[in-house]
């Protein structure tokens, strides 16, 4: 099996889709909503063209044959917390088509992304975690720059501990160091 596969495997497991009939959605997509399902069960009413900005969002409606009236979609491993942060964003980015003449828009989007990525580490990484189920590909690539522009220049214990990494190679060799030392001194 190929990874790709697994990772739709996993995305379409789960996420838990609800229909309400099964006419395909025919009209404007701008009358359209999406309601996204939180992991604590808090549904979110999202416009079906700013939905869509998720690949996995798009490609289930795709696959799914839904109808005009409900689009439920549950995202069991997204806080409530995470995904309000991300329609802040996916609501921000709706119509911004990416850098161009408009040197204002421009501006403005880039002080918007600094602003949203200037959160605690822990938020960042779930951010992350939740852009990449979510296949945003402009939010992954924004907190993936934030992330190696805080680890410039630092060491890499300074990295471990800014992101309360712990070192399985360096916690081994301490334990065997005390392992060492505690049969010395029973000798």
């Amino acid at each position: 099996m190929s990874l790709s596969f697994l990772h739709m495997l996993f995305i379409f497991i789960t996420c838990s889709v609800f229909l309400a009939s099964s006419n395909p959605i025919t009209t404007n997509p701008d009358d359209h909503v999406v309601t996204l399902t939180s992991s604590g069960g808090e549904q979110f009413n999202v416009k079906l063209h700013v939905a869509l900005q998720s690949e996995t969002i798009k490609q289930v409606i795709m696959d799914g044959g839904f109808n005009d009236e409900n689009i439920i979609l549950s995202f069991p491993n997204i806080t409530s917390e995470i995904m309000v942060k991300v329609l802040e964003y996916c609501n921000k980015h709706e119509y911004y088509a990416g850098p161009g003449n408009n040197i204002t828009a421009d501006d403005e989007m880039k002080m918007f992304d600094a602003q949203f990525v200037n959160v605690h580490y822990g938020t960042l990484f779930k951010l992350y975690l939740a852009a990449n189920d979510l296949k945003i590909r402009s939010l992954s690539d924004l907190i993936a720059e934030t992330i190696g522009n805080m680890m410039l220049g630092k060491t890499p214990n300074k990295i471990r501990q800014m992101f309360n990494i712990k070192d399985s190679c360096i916690d081994h060799y301490e334990q065997e160091e005390s392992d060492l030392e505690n049969a010395r001194t029973r000798e």
